[in-house]
């Protein structure tokens, strides 16, 4: 396995196209440092069936949706 390619943001400003096109032609995953630390990373979205993506949103409500959020928001 290759190791990660690391970009200060500064390079990644200045050649944004290049490495854009790298992350997309390639399919891996670009890191992007701010002061020689991992600030960001650019990735490529790999294309998910219907069925993936629900699992991936999947959304458990606890309690009650109605009741305010805030203690009480409901006084004014």
């Amino acid at each position: 396995m290759h190791p990660l390619k690391m970009i200060g943001k500064r390079e990644f400003i200045q050649h944004t196209s290049k490495y854009l096109k790298y992350v997309e032609d390639e399919g891996k995953e670009l890191i992007i440092t701010h002061h020689n630390k991992p600030d960001l990373v650019l990735t490529k979205i790999k294309v998910m069936t219907f069925k993936q993506m629900r699992a991936f949103a999947d959304v458990k409500i606890h309690g009650d949706i109605n009741e305010p959020v805030l203690p009480g928001y409901d006084e004014w």
